[in-house]
């Protein structure tokens, strides 16, 4: 049975329907295109729609082209909004305008040079005090030179020694002795002799705790602790805490509190002492450190941890350093990889030498898919389809170009090597690989039969089943649910998210524990009675299409690293086994590992990181990675910077776009913080922008998918918004936190809300709130402050209700760009069928099996006419329009339309001036330019339904058309 839940693994995904397109509801956020468009239904005025009869041969093809132009034409201009105010709120306005025109002469409007050097003055003045209140703020642990201290040195060599003597000390010590790594001192001499080392080890090796606690006691042991600083950067915020703690209880200590080892990461950390330490990091840390310090002077070694996983972060990291060691001399650089890529690492410093840390697994028994099916003697269910390697199913499904070129190469080797599998294997064996190897899905079948003949045959031990994503994961779950003999109380099986504790408990004697998992369970947990590893054979893996701007997610086949990875997991107590879905033949033909993320993934936060660090042109460093991205994805974010006004012509940084760099988001949602706090709403939308970068509270249970989707619809309260649903179960959980624990639990289980997701968001929000303080936005770092929340309840007064026929169950939604696209099954606007208006706004757009919406809200023309781009005034058949950006066109009277814009000028103004020289609005002065604007706008947006007299929404062939912007 099918689950409705399509997706998993990182990030939001997608499906094709309700029957299996659900996203992993607690995955961090993915970054993906923007894109919009309209459509919709047409009365014809030739009732029967048939040419003339008088027509013949091409004439009457040139009838039909010019017939559908008028008609489209027609439908349009019947569909387009009415904007319209009343005449006491038109003579507000206009009074409005004249007293705001009138206080600002022309004398106080600077020329357009004028305001270009007054920018680069700003430029310079708010680099250089941007980093005074950066220092001042968070980096007095860290800025500071390394310099040699003759008395501390002497102290921390005796502390050293005092503690061989302490029990707990010399009970680590016996464990340290055990791992391989410990047994590598020549590590010390490599790192004393080289500027850069890399170290490759397998996993349990030992490698991330104690290469950093070689370097820190020999350093102590030689009488020079006090020049010893090493910051060991990881790629998880719970990878930091989680080795910084075992490090501590390794040498006796306390995890910060000025002893010998500590860690940072955002929103939190336990720091160690200033010398003689080791500070556990995630990447991001460090490259917030470089804004301040350049050259990391404070720092005598760094290590870079888990480079081969390639995230976005460590690839810059490492770019950066790479240029840093030319002039940081003394500077001590250890990176730490896997085995299968250390050699690349090694050419790219300059071919640094190289050492090899041996596993602390037991041996692990490897099957390939044609093992499998002989030893379950499984046959597909529909064996009536031709064989996979015939169909070309593949073809054009890859966006990249080797992908097709490798499944061309299987398609072609596969009859020679099913030929070489005719001595070991059966035929009905190899007639079952035929169907199965190749294919686009999954066989949960498969692994049901294999998972039966594990539990049937072999010893004990726990079985970890890795699947791309959550769609797979509760389909697997509800196939064993189905069986008896796991349902029994023989087997015990649960999916290993962090908050599922039973994934990490021993199951009772005769009982066999299945953990199901998407590539979570690779490296970011380990479930130690795990023998018998399945590893599907495929991957989640997000892409960036460059040519249609949009986010791509596939089930792609693993690599060499993954299936190492994954095997790896099988042999951490005793020998084990691992049983790969896929044939020889595809073996052969994995990639050595995933491409790098930022070969994969929108560069535009990227790009304000490398201006804020002062790193020279975009495209000339980005030439300088490991493997730069390609061309056209660095001039698309350029592109896309300069059209948010975040980048001027020359690629400097404009005001705006030094405000969106200095906040720790993508820079759509920083402007959004930025617009939260200037139009006097700031709680609601720092909950939203909270959200957005990092994940939404909401988890849903294997089984109870359907009563989550309910609850979050209740949340939702009918306002037609993600956004606002989130906000509405930010505030329920506030309220309940009030009135005790008792009720927080309460309300969170009720919700299917997680308190810890929650907890993190309202740490987010204060994060952004001081921010903004420090940077003059607001007066306060509560982000509930009465000041900064003036307008933060202005609601909808009157909704506007459509009496329309609805004969389908969903809307249908196109954007300018794509065409018909899908709302996400996990949106409460999914199964909406009366909207008030036809426009949806949308933060994430990614194509799976279709190209689908997440996080998506209805709003109102007036406010897509004020927020949503550029307006113009146009007249089209004696018809007066405003249009956004040139496509979204209203009609409505001239001097409305006129109104609209000037008022729009003068929010545009407000806001340069403001992003150029940040204050607070000064709500209590109702004549104040600040004031007046925003109350005006507001008000229109807040009470336009009384003036839409006719929405753009078509009903005539039995549909709603919601429309998605940019």
């Amino acid at each position: 049975m099918s689950s409705k839940y399509g997706g998993g693994g990182r990030g939001r995904r997608g499906g094709s329907s309700r029957g299996s397109s659900r996203g992993h509801r607690d995955g961090s956020r993915e970054r993906a295109g923007r894109g919009g468009g309209n459509s919709g239904s047409f009365d014809l005025d030739n009732a029967s729609g048939r040419h003339p009869s008088h027509l013949k041969g091409r004439e009457i093809g040139l009838w039909y082209a010019k017939f559908g132009a008028v008609r489209k034409k027609q439908a349009d201009r019947r569909s387009r909004a009415v904007v319209q105010m009343d005449e006491a709120r038109e003579q507000h306005i206009i009074k409005l305008l004249d007293s705001v025109q009138n206080d600002q002469s022309a004398l106080e409007r600077p020329n357009r040079d004028a305001r270009g050097s007054a920018l680069d003055g700003w430029r310079q003045q708010q680099m250089k005090g941007g980093e005074d209140r950066e220092k001042d703020k968070d980096l007095e642990f860290l800025l500071q030179e390394i310099a040699r201290d003759v008395s501390l040195d002497e102290s921390l060599k005796r502390d050293l020694q005092s503690k061989k003597t302490h029990p707990k000390y010399k009970e680590m010590l016996m464990f340290r002795e055990k791992l391989p790594s410990y047994g590598k001192k020549e590590l010390v001499r490599l790192i004393n002799s080289n500027q850069v080392l890399v170290v490759s080890g397998e996993t349990g090796c030992g490698k991330t705790t104690q290469v950093t606690q070689f370097i820190l006691d020999d350093h102590i042991k030689r009488g020079m602790g006090s020049m010893c600083r090493v910051v060991c950067t990881q790629p998880r915020r719970i990878s930091a805490i989680s080795v910084a703690e075992r490090v501590a209880a390794e040498r006796a200590e306390k995890v910060g509190s000025g002893n010998s080892c500590g860690y940072q990461i955002r929103l939190q950390s336990q720091l160690p002492r200033r010398q003689g330490s080791v500070l556990y990091c995630t990447t991001g840390i460090i490259l917030q450190w470089l804004r301040s310090d350049p050259q990391l002077s404070s720092i005598s070694h760094l290590v870079l941890d888990e480079i081969h996983e390639r995230s976005l972060h460590s690839d810059v990291l490492l770019t950066i350093v790479k240029d840093l060691l030319d002039v940081r001399h003394d500077l001590k650089v250890v990176l730490m990889s896997a085995t299968l890529n250390a050699e690349k690492f090694s050419k790219y410093f300059d071919s640094c030498p190289m050492i090899h840390i041996p596993g602390l697994t037991f041996p692990v028994e490897e099957f390939l898919l044609e093992d499998v099916v002989e030893m379950t003697r499984y046959r597909p269910k529909n064996q009536d389809r031709r064989p996979a390697w015939k169909r070309g199913f593949w073809q054009g499904r890859h966006s990249r170009p080797e992908k097709e070129e490798k499944e061309a190469e299987y398609k072609e080797s596969w009859p020679c090597y099913a030929r070489t599998l005719q001595a070991k294997y059966s035929e009905s064996t190899i007639a079952a690989l035929e169907m199965l190897d190749g294919d686009d899905k999954i066989d949960l079948d498969l692994i049901l039969a294999l998972i039966r003949h594990i539990v049937l045959n072999d010893e004990e031990g726990a079985i970890l089943v890795f699947l791309p994503g959550w769609d797979n994961i509760s389909s697997l779950n509800d196939l064993l649910m189905a069986q008896q003999m796991f349902r029994s109380g023989r087997c015990m099986h649960t999916h290993a998210h962090m908050k599922h504790i039973h994934v990490f408990k021993r199951p009772p004697p005769g009982v066999r524990k299945i953990v199901i998992a998407t590539n979570i369970a690779e490296t970011s947990i380990t479930i130690d009675d795990v023998v018998f590893v399945i590893d599907g054979g495929k991957i989640k893996e997000t892409n960036f299409d460059t040519n249609n701007n949009i986010s791509t997610m596939t089930a792609e086949w693993v690599s060499l690293a993954n299936a190492k990875q994954r095997k790896g997991r099988a042999g951490r107590v005793c020998p084990g086994k691992c049983y790969h879905l896929y044939n020889g033949l595809r073996a052969s033909l994995l990639d050595a590992y995933q491409l790098p993320e930022i070969m994969r993934t929108p560069l535009e936060e990227l790009c304000l990181q490398i201006k804020i660090l002062k790193l020279g042109g975009i495209a000339h460093f980005l030439q300088k990675a490991l493997d730069p991205p390609t061309e056209k994805a660095v001039n698309l974010a350029i592109k896309n910077l300069k059209d948010l006004n975040a980048l001027d012509h020359s690629e400097n940084l404009t005001a705006l776009g030094f405000h969106l760099a200095r906040l720790p988001v993508e820079p759509h949602i920083g402007k959004l913080i930025l617009f939260g706090a200037l139009l006097g709403c700031l709680d609601p939308v720092l909950t939203i922008a909270a959200s957005l970068s990092f994940k939404d509270p909401f988890f849903i249970p294997l089984g109870k998918e359907q009563m989550a989707d309910k609850r979050r619809k209740v949340l939702s309260r009918n306002s037609k918004s993600d956004h606002l649903t989130v906000v509405n179960a930010f505030q329920g959980w506030q309220e309940a936190k009030q009135h005790g624990g008792r009720y927080e639990r309460e309300f969170c289980w009720d919700n299917f809300l997680s308190a810890n997701t929650l907890q993190m968001l309202h740490n987010m929000k204060g994060q952004f709130a001081e921010h903004l303080m420090h940077t003059g936005f607001v007066s306060s770092k509560d982000p509930k402050d009465p000041n900064s929340n003036v307008n933060s309840e202005a609601r909808v007064s009157k909704i506007m209700k459509i009496n329309a026929h609805i004969l389908c169950c969903r809307v249908k939604v196109y954007t300018k760009h794509d065409g018909k696209v899908c709302i996400h099954p996990k949106s409460v606007n999914y199964e909406e069928t009366n909207f008030n208006y036809t426009w949806l706004i949308y933060h994430l757009k990614m194509r799976t099996s279709s190209i689908f919406l997440y996080d998506c809200t209805e709003v109102s023309p007036f406010s897509l006419l004020f927020f949503g781009g550029d307006i113009t005034i146009q007249k089209d058949d004696d018809q007066e329009t405003i249009a956004v950006d040139q496509w979204i066109v209203f009609r409505s009277p001239a001097r409305t339309a006129h109104l609209v814009k000037n008022l729009k000028r003068e929010l545009d103004s407000l806001l340069e001036d403001k992003i150029r020289k940040p204050a607070p609005v000064d709500w209590q002065n109702h004549h104040s330019k600040d004031c007046a604007v925003i109350t005006a706008i507001i008000d229109l947006i807040t009470t336009q339904e009384m003036t839409a007299t006719t929405l753009p929404m078509a009903v005539a062939d039995g549909h709603v058309n919601a429309s998605s912007c940019e």
